[in-house]
């Protein structure tokens, strides 16, 4: 009886269930459309931050190593300047002026290289030319603080804390093959500002 009931209901709705059927195959086949323009789209976009991770990390390979030596070298040749100023020698004795400028002409050829990373990294590691800029412009003011040796020690203590920001920004720009962030960016100009806020006094 159940049968014949059912059989009856087919085939009085035949073209019902066959237009049903026919919707479900076209949502079917529009799923799966938009299903493989999804993948597409994803894959795309894995495929483009692949090839950017692997740009980010060439442009660090490049200069990284060079940029680092640099940093710490400058910062190093200030602190010896630092030093040699609080060397008191007998005004006939010319070795202390000779070697004070030993270390400035060290202090400019650092400051050289680093004044060319900025260029080269100031867009596409935008952030990091910021640190930069202040370590190459601290070491010039320290170079003029011989009569203030106190401010000068402060500044370049402030000056290694942006040179250790850098360094492990960089460091994690090349792992992560991505750009520095926000917060980076904002730790730089803060340390950036203490150091112009000691040289105005």
């Amino acid at each position: 009886m159940i049968e014949a009931e059912t059989m009856k209901f087919l085939a009085e709705n035949k073209d019902s269930i066959l237009a049903i059927a026919a919707i479900g195959a076209l949502v079917m086949t529009a799923l799966t459309a938009v299903m493989s323009l999804f993948g597409a789209i994803t894959a795309k976009k894995i495929d483009e931050k692949i090839k950017r991770q692997e740009a980010i990390r060439v442009l660090i390979e490049d200069g990284m190593i060079g940029m680092g030596e640099s940093i710490q070298g400058i910062l190093s040749a200030a602190d010896i300047l630092l030093t040699k100023y609080g060397i008191e020698v007998h005004q006939n004795d010319p070795s202390l002026n000779s070697s004070i400028k030993k270390y400035k002409t060290i202090i400019g050829n650092h400051k050289k290289h680093l004044m060319k990373a900025k260029t080269i990294y100031r867009y596409k590691l935008y952030g990091i030319e910021d640190g930069l800029s202040i370590i190459t412009r601290c070491t010039d003011w320290i170079q003029g603080l011989k009569d203030d040796i106190p401010l000068a020690r402060k500044m370049l203590k402030e000056a290694d804390k942006i040179r250790l920001i850098v360094d492990k920004e960089i460091i994690k720009c090349y792992r992560k093959g991505d750009y520095p962030s926000s917060v980076t960016r904002w730790r730089l100009v803060y340390h950036s500002w203490k150091i112009k806020k000691m040289r105005q006094g």
